[in-house]
């Protein structure tokens, strides 16, 4: 009893961390939003992936512990877990060109699905009747957040879905190759990889070199280079390798599908930027599909088998 206790409460604290996590994510979107107004988008990547690797790659130096954590694995599965995690970012970043902010939420949220879907041949485990519903939950959500303009998809629709494979694969190889290595050194590793990639990216784009210094040491570029840097990048993927061995990654990714909500959120108070009725309505689904998620919570249906 006091064993599935304590996993219960480990679990509960790590999803807590993780919705953490999700809202400062959903903070930045204004930051970085300012800060894309003075810099290019992959130098900024790169400065903010640097800074972060950079930090835990400090910590680790300082602690014994960690020091030894950079083993072979970690650097195998830290390079294939950064270059999802930068295709993610990319081809989020094409389809933007010609794709709206809304179908481009919905259609980055919905590896909140894909994620029990590639769970099955990769992790060989069938996720929970629950965290199909929340899933399922999910997606109806961001689909009533985006304003429901999601069936007028142009052709760069194409490279948002592909962010998607992307980045719910990163959450289930976190799952598969994070277990037993050091979270803080497969973190390092796999934001020095990003870095690496923005930096290549910038080299191929003659329109996206770092530009004037004096742009770097705008206050709105500074604030958001540190934030997205320290708190939405070295401590949250430092932090989603520890959680995740404590929760699954079905409900790792209803979790992440709070971001865009707490972004609007975010923007309404700080910008007054407005939530249509629809948008609302997503938001209280989204967040509905959390509880749906959590094994903690009783639900009012009983499923008639056990799943892994």
């Amino acid at each position: 009893m006091e064993e599935a206790a304590d996993i219960s409460n480990r679990r509960l604290l790590s999803n807590l961390f993780l919705l953490f996590i999700t809202l400062v994510w959903g903070a930045t979107f204004t930051l970085t939003k300012d800060a894309l107004q003075v810099v290019p988008v992959y130098p900024f990547l790169f400065v903010r992936f640097l800074l972060a690797a950079v930090a835990l790659a400090v910590v680790c130096l300082a602690s014994p512990v960690h020091r030894g954590g950079f083993t072979r694995r970690v650097w195998a599965a830290g390079t294939w877990l950064g270059l999802l995690l930068f295709g993610g970012y990319a081809l989020q970043t094409l389809g933007l060109l010609t794709v709206s902010a809304s179908v481009s939420g919905f259609l980055t949220g919905l590896n909140v699905v894909l994620v029990p879907i590639f769970a099955i041949p990769i992790l060989r485990s069938i996720p929970r009747p629950r965290t199909w519903l929340a899933a399922m939950m999910a997606a109806v959500g961001l689909a009533l957040f985006s304003g429901g303009d999601v069936l007028q998809m142009p052709a760069g629709s194409l490279y948002v879905l592909l962010c998607a494979v992307c980045l719910a694969l990163q959450i289930v190889f976190v799952d598969k190759l994070g277990k037993d290595t050091d979270a803080l050194a497969l973190a390092t590793v796999e934001l020095l990889v990003v870095a690496v990639c923005a930096f290549a990216a910038s080299l191929l784009h003659p329109h996206q070199v770092l530009g004037p210094a004096a742009a770097w040491l705008q206050p709105a570029v500074i604030w958001a280079t540190l934030i997205n840097g320290l708190l939405g990048t070295s401590l949250a993927y430092w932090g989603q390798n520890i959680c995740q061995k404590f929760t699954s990654a079905g409900e790792i990714a209803v979790i992440f599908s709070m971001e865009p909500v707490f972004a609007a959120v975010i923007a309404w108070f700080a910008l007054g930027d407005r939530l249509s009725r629809m948008g609302w309505w997503g938001s209280v689904l989204i967040f509905a599909s959390m509880l749906a998620a959590d094994p903690a919570v009783k639900l009012p249906i009983r499923w008639q088998r056990k799943t892994a």
